[in-house]
């Protein structure tokens, strides 16, 4: 598809219903901090409706599991329609740059980011600290912190099944850390405003505070812990065994030669099983194709053995000689055992 078809697609206004709202000891938005860690001794709250779901208690069934969660939320107090593609932070004095490279809560949609610790759950309200956002603030969405896919720094799981971020093994007590203690996790988000009458966009980086840890390599005043339920630190699903044919290992290195390394892409894709679990239960040990960067994959799993094989890579829209697609084609394909 094109890019005017998909600018003629997407042309409309999408719509979000926000789940709850958040109350916070900010009543205007003048001195919000505009990261979570700024202010992580002041407590937040939100509040689920009960009109999204029936139940709104039973939508937060196993977040206590989590010690951190994100919250996606409405910038509502933009006063300003304008939406500019430079700002001008006061960190860099006056000089514009680029709005996805800030965090300025002016943007195309302004939506709010940030990683909160979560104290307590009571019923369908959510209690957390690391407030950044003004009372009142509607919620989009709320999603669990897992550090394995969030946070690109190694990761280590101690006895307690806890997991924690680990620093490059220099800090010492006399920089505020030893060797054990884990670096506690930072909240991001575009920031706040630092008053009613927006001059200049507010700061896109870090406070003075998270600059400090960062050079001295000090913890910041932070949950010690990032906790994770063992669902998600010992999953029962361990990855797959892939493999590729002759034929199509063959296949594969001629296409990397020209687009990259495909067979890691197709690799890294079916290891960790893409199908659903109601697929995987309903039709075990099944064949399976997908698309990816212009080639048919087709494969076959083996839920058994925990393996899956692939048979067939071929370009879209490669036809075969009985004049069906080529990835479609069950005759004159390459048989699934060889």
């Amino acid at each position: 598809m094109d890019c005017q078809a998909l600018v003629d697609t997407y042309d409309e206004t999408i719509k979000l219903q926000p789940i709850g709202f958040i109350s916070t000891g900010f009543i205007r938005k003048r001195a919000v901090p505009r990261q979570p860690n700024v202010n992580l001794s002041s407590q937040g709250k939100i509040t689920l409706f009960n009109h999204v779901f029936t139940n709104p208690e039973h939508s937060l069934e196993g977040l206590d599991g989590f010690s951190h969660m994100w919250i996606l939320f409405h910038f509502h107090k933009n006063e300003s329609n304008h939406i500019r593609a430079k700002v001008a932070p006061p960190r860099l004095n006056g000089a514009r740059i680029g709005v996805f490279g800030t965090r300025s809560p002016h943007r195309p949609c302004p939506i709010g980011l940030s990683l909160v610790h979560i104290d307590k759950i009571d019923g369908s309200s959510i209690f957390f600290s690391g407030v950044d956002m003004v009372d009142g603030t509607p919620v989009l969405d709320l999603k669990p912190y897992i550090p394995h896919y969030d946070n690109p720094s190694d990761l280590t799981v101690d006895t307690e099944g806890m997991e924690r971020l680990e620093l490059d093994g220099q800090e010492s007590e006399e920089e505020g850390g030893s060797a054990s203690a884990p670096l506690p996790i930072v909240g991001l988000r575009p920031p706040l405003p630092p008053s009613d009458v927006i001059e200049r966009e507010a700061p896109d980086g870090e406070e003075e505070q998270l600059q400090a840890a960062i050079r001295t390599h000090s913890p910041l005043p932070s949950s010690a812990h990032v906790r994770v339920p063992e669902w998600i630190s010992q999953s029962p699903m361990s990855q797959l065994q892939v493999t590729f044919t002759p034929q199509v290992q063959g296949n594969l290195d001629s296409i990397s030669e020209r687009e990259g390394n495909i067979s890691r892409i197709i690799t890294d894709i079916l290891r960790e099983d893409p199908r659903s679990v109601y697929l995987r239960d309903r039709y075990a040990n099944q064949f399976y194709t997908f698309l990816i960067n212009g080639h048919h994959v087709s494969c076959k799993f083996d839920d058994n053995s925990r393996t899956v094989k692939v048979f067939r890579v071929v370009s879209a829209g490669t036809m075969c000689e009985c004049g069906v697609e080529q990835w479609q084609c069950s005759i004159h394909g390459e048989p699934v055992d060889t």
